[in-house]
């Protein structure tokens, strides 16, 4: 990747068991695969540094990133924000979907986002170890 101090800035929900559970699985397939990681999710706490701390920290690692790969458990509304200031950014930006088929859906505004989206740890685990990717057709809504 490039000169930017981490390959992938990891968005995604973490607010309940199941939701950090999934943010775990997708950090854990990335860093197996070597690749460096902000995780807005440890960045900083809010209690310490408020919400605008906590927006400025996760801007500037959007920045520091190469690309954004976002959990779309959820549809949180920050991973949501993140996504679209990437991709405005000309970032690549990518989607995580555990369990995603093809009767799926994932809202159009990702999915036009988004360079491709991964439907588990096993099919990002293939996509970082040979560069092959098979596109689940989801819907678009």
């Amino acid at each position: 990747m490039s000169e930017k101090q981490y390959d992938f800035y990891v968005a995604g929900p973490f607010f309940d068991p199941e939701q950090a559970h999934s943010m775990e699985q997708l950090e854990g397939v990335l860093e197996r695969h070597g690749r460096t990681l902000f995780k807005p999710r440890f960045a900083s706490q809010i209690e310490e540094v408020g919400p605008e701390g906590c927006f400025e920290d996760d801007i500037r690692g959007i920045q520091a990133s190469d690309a954004v790969i976002a959990n779309l458990m959820d549809e949180d509304a920050g991973t949501m924000f993140e996504i679209g200031y990437a991709h405005a950014m000309g970032m690549p930006v990518y989607g995580y979907s555990e369990g995603l088929t093809p009767m799926g859906r994932v809202n159009l505004m990702v999915a036009q986002a988004v360079e491709m989206v991964f439907s588990g740890p096993e099919d990002l685990a293939k996509w970082l170890e040979t560069g092959e990717h098979e596109e689940i057709d989801y819907i678009q809504f």
